[in-house]
Order: C-alpha cells, then structure tokens, then sequence
C-alpha cells in the first residue's frame, strides 16, 4: 500500500501537522509520499528531508512575526523571506527534491497563467519559498519564466496529487476548520518591527477576521470542488479555533488538535497500521 500525506496551507495553524505527523510515527504510519500546499509545503519539505517532529516544533517556534518577517519597502510585497530561508537552509542544508528522503511535490500558482503549477524537482527550498508566498505579503518567486505565489489559491489540499502520483491511501489535513466570525482572539505578545507591530494591530480589529474569514472560505470552496471530483481515504479537519495565520505563539494549541484529529479516527487506521 502506497500511503500518501497532503498537507493544507493555513499560516501558523500548520502547527497540527506536527501533532498528526506525531500520532502517526505512534501508530508506526510513514507516508511513501506527500504533497503540500504553503505551510503545508514547508513542513512536508522538512519532514521529506528527515527533520524529526521535535526539529519541526522547534522551527515553529523561531517562524514568529518579529523575528522572521522585516517591513520591505519595495514592490510587489510587504515583506522578504531572506530570514525564512536562512531558517530552512539551518535546518536541511540546500537540498534539491532529488535527495528527499521521501518523494515531495509542493503546490504554487503561476500568476502569468493562473494555473496551478506542482514542483517536484530542483532546489527544494525555493519551491517551499513559492507555495508560502502569500500574495502581497511576501513576494513571488521566479522560476524558468513562471512567476509563482501561494498554492493555496488553487489548491489548498492537494490530496488530488498524491493520487495522481500513485499514492493508493491518502490522508489528507484541511486546516479550515475555524471559530465562527466573531469569536474573540487570544492576545498576542506585543511584537517588535514595523511589521510586526502592523500586523498585530491588524489582527486585534475585525478588518484581519474578515479577511481571514474571506480566505476560509475560498478555500473551502476549492476544497469542496476537487472533492466532488476524488476523495482521500481519511479527511482530516483539526478544529483550529481562532488561531490565525500568524498566531504561531499557539503552536501548542495547534499541535495538539492535529493529534486529537488523529486519535478520534485511530480506528480506520489500523488498516494501514498493521502494515
């Protein structure tokens, strides 16, 4: 059996990937590929790479908004990703998709075409620079005359490649499972920057739920469409809360709702458990 794990795209509540990657190395379940959109795509990169969960939890950890994100004043984004970079290149090295010790494939969109465009070879680090770049936020990256942004818009759980790729049992995690608008946010320490201390005023008014909200949405949307399409063998749906995009100071929170996804349908992992 060919297991396949796609990741989703969600900011900082891609902390529950670890907890399902935690529950899933407890039931003796190692994916034989994964797919990833955006923050999904990061930590599918790093794991694919052989970065334990402890490593990833602790990568999480240093991705918070003062220390990663510095205002750029030039087009077409708010912000670099030099300091992101320099993170994973700590972690893994320079690897291309070639040296992954499990097969990846990360999703981006090609804003010249706007198509979804799926990478599987070359320097893995900047594909995973392509699948989190946020339009406006961070800036797109070029790669043989593509112009590549966030996977998310197109496909922000890409279960329909680890399919397409083989893969015979996916398990897929959709991270848009959130609070009802309206639901008050935990505070947030007080960041230091420019940036950080715009984004988290934003993110205290109702204007950041609403686009927050807005995204939800749409990827849900998107979600729906390839569902009727195809369906992965398990579906996970961590309840997220109100932890946002940013939010990565409740990485706590958001690793343990993906291992309570996890253990509340253990039972239909057994086939692939025992194997």
């Amino acid at each position: 059996m060919k297991v396949g794990l796609a990741l989703g795209g969600g900011g900082a509540r891609g902390a529950a990937h670890i907890g399902v990657l935690l529950e899933l190395e407890r039931l003796g379940i190692r994916p034989s590929l994964i797919t990833g959109t955006s923050i999904g795509g990061l930590v599918g990169a790093l794991y694919a790479a052989g970065t334990s969960c402890d490593d990833l939890t602790n990568c999480f950890k240093k991705m918070n908004i003062s220390s990663m994100y510095a205002f750029s004043g030039s087009a077409p984004s708010l912000t670099g990703v030099g300091k992101i970079e320099q993170l994973l290149e700590s972690i893994i090295g320079r690897p291309t998709f070639a040296d992954l010790k499990i097969p990846l494939a990360v999703v981006t969109t090609d804003l010249v075409t706007r198509k979804e465009v799926i990478l599987d070879e070359g320097d893995v680090i900047t594909a995973v620079l392509a699948t989190i770049a946020i339009p406006i936020l961070f800036p797109p990256v070029e790669i043989d005359n593509l112009v590549l942004t966030d996977g998310g818009i197109l496909n922000n759980t890409p279960f329909n490649i680890a399919q397409a790729r083989g893969a015979t049992y996916v398990i897929a995690v959709d991270l848009s499972k959130t609070a009802p608008f309206g639901t008050p946010d935990k505070p947030a320490p007080t960041p230091t920057g420019v940036l950080g201390r715009a984004l988290a005023l934003t993110q205290r008014r109702k204007t950041w739920q609403i686009m927050s909200v807005v995204a939800d949405i749409i990827t849900a949307q998107t979600l729906q469409k390839h569902l009727a399409i195809s369906r992965p063998e398990i579906l996970l749906q961590p309840n997220m809360g109100s932890i946002g995009l940013f939010d990565f100071h409740r990485m706590d929170e958001g690793i343990e709702a993906g291992r309570t996804a996890v253990r509340e349908i253990e039972k239909q992992l057994a086939i692939i458990s025992k194997q």
